[in-house]
């Protein structure tokens, strides 16, 4: 039985809106830039509404001016999790097309502005699955956090999490270029958590389902614009066990980009370890063919009768974080990344204690906790001198150094960081303040609030260096790229 209560507070993202959404009883339309999804209410994507005009239309990854990247075809996107508790298999799965199924009885959704959130619930093991959407730190990506939480009062072993879609890449559907990257350096063999990859996109969502490529050569390896063809992106995570009360969590990220460079910037700049890209081929279809149109019924649109650049065209994305084998949130170099709802403003949805968190750079921070109490804050290696404060502003540390830990008066659920001056002549980094924090159970969000404008990307993290004189000390930093 799928049963889903709808809330429109409580577990979704407090987005303060940056842009705007549609929602309806069984999913949401969301829109950040140039990218809008289509998020059902189970968390897969190709969400089907009904317009003001009483017509139906299907939102799965499109691109303005450009079109869906996924839903001409079939609704073939879907997510499913697989595992082994007290010796028995169970799964659940969710996909417009190929079928859903395993719903316990407990699952929910919500969403607000450009952000929305799927709970579910697998049926008979205590097993929770919870998908948040939301505005990644990179234009016209969105992030999709995910956590799978343990209740069930035992190690369960053998989780694995299935993501699978079909490219549809507009104007060639049917027939675009597909590219992986990062699946051989993450392999389970390797150390990640790779356990499958190919191009099948029509595969089942269920893991315990058997995935076979479309093309044999796109088994677990990298590859750089397979086809033109109808195929699409399958990928299995192997997460092992995971014990009794614990979450584990990782990114997906959805988006699209102008041309091929940026698309992988912005993967690049999000820390994705694996991800596939969709991109129309160099010719369009024959006027009156359709379908799974060959190379050969292709011809060219340019004035010059030339093929079209794929690279030079937009680009569509859909990546992964923390799937190298390191969990987001372990250490201070693998950082949980926030959502970016407005300019300064970074939201960390359903923080779990004991992890290292990362905004973009900015010289001081407020951080406020609902819905508990932060217990101690650690302060990351290479930063020295930073200046913690409680929220009326009396000074708490004027000297926390690299590796301290400081631990908090109960009650506390703001705190205030400042000092965190970076010299962008010596130093590059890929995160800006990674700090560890550890607080109560029953965190329902975590706002940071720049006391300065960020960078709007952690791509470049350059900025004015100007502004809190007098609280602003210079740190030093060593460098290090992750």
């Amino acid at each position: 039985m799928n049963v889903y209560t709808r809330v429109t507070s409580a577990i979704v993202l407090g987005a303060v809106g940056l842009l705007a959404s549609q929602s309806a009883s069984a999913g949401a339309v969301l829109t950040y830039g140039q990218t809008t999804i289509g998020v059902n209410d189970s968390g897969e994507l190709n969400f089907t509404t009904t317009t003001d005009a009483g017509d139906s239309i299907t939102y799965g990854v499109s691109r303005a001016g450009v079109g869906d990247a996924i839903s001409p075809g079939c609704f073939c996107e879907g997510w499913g999790v697989s595992l082994i508790s007290n010796e028995q298999s169970f799964a659940t799965w969710a996909n417009q097309d190929s079928g859903s199924g395993g719903f316990g009885l407990v699952n929910s959704f919500g969403s607000v502005g450009n952000t929305a959130t799927s709970f579910v619930s697998m049926d008979g093991v205590a097993v929770t699955v919870r998908q948040a959407y939301g505005p990644s730190l990179a234009a016209d990506v969105f992030q999709n956090q995910v956590t799978i939480t343990n209740n069930t009062g035992a190690t369960i072993d053998n989780l694995v999490y299935r993501r699978s879609m079909d490219w549809d890449v507009p104007p060639t559907q049917f027939n675009e270029y597909v590219t992986h990257w990062g699946v051989q350096a993450n392999l389970t063999s390797n150390g990640g958590n790779v356990l499958y990859a190919s191009d099948d996109g029509f595969v089942s969502s269920n893991p315990l389902t058997a995935a076979s490529p479309i093309d044999g050569n796109t088994v677990n390896t990298d590859f750089y614009r397979s086809g033109p063809s109808d195929h699409g992106s399958v990928f299995d995570f192997s997460f092992g066990s995971l014990a009794a009360g614990e979450s584990r969590i990782f990114n997906i990220y959805y988006g699209s980009a102008a041309n091929e460079a940026e698309a992988v910037s912005k993967l690049t700049s999000l820390g994705a370890n694996v991800y596939s890209l969709g991109q129309r081929s160099e010719y369009l279809p024959v006027e009156g063919g359709g379908g799974d149109v060959p190379a050969a019924s292709m011809m060219a649109v340019s004035s010059s009768d030339a093929p079209v650049d794929p690279g030079a065209e937009p680009t569509f994305l859909f990546g992964f974080g923390g799937v190298a084998g390191v969990e987001v949130g372990s250490s201070q170099d693998v950082p949980v990344l926030p959502f970016n709802p407005a300019p300064g403003q970074f939201f960390f949805d359903a923080p779990v204690s004991g992890r290292w968190f990362d905004p973009p750079f900015a010289e001081g921070f407020d951080i406020s906790l609902t819905d508990a109490t932060f217990t101690s804050v650690t302060a990351p290696e290479g930063f020295e001198d930073l200046i913690l404060l409680a929220a009326d502003g009396t000074i708490l540390d004027d000297d926390f150094d690299a590796g301290e830990t400081f631990y908090f008066a109960s009650g506390v659920s703001v705190f205030k960081i400042r000092g965190t001056h970076l010299d962008t002549a010596s130093d590059t980094f890929s995160t800006a303040l990674p700090l560890r924090l550890d607080f109560t159970p029953g965190a329902t969000s975590m706002t940071w609030t720049a006391a300065l404008a960020p960078v709007p990307e952690p791509s470049s993290y350059a900025l004015m260096l100007t502004g809190l004189a007098a609280l602003s000390l210079t740190v030093r930093r060593r460098n290090r790229q992750n």
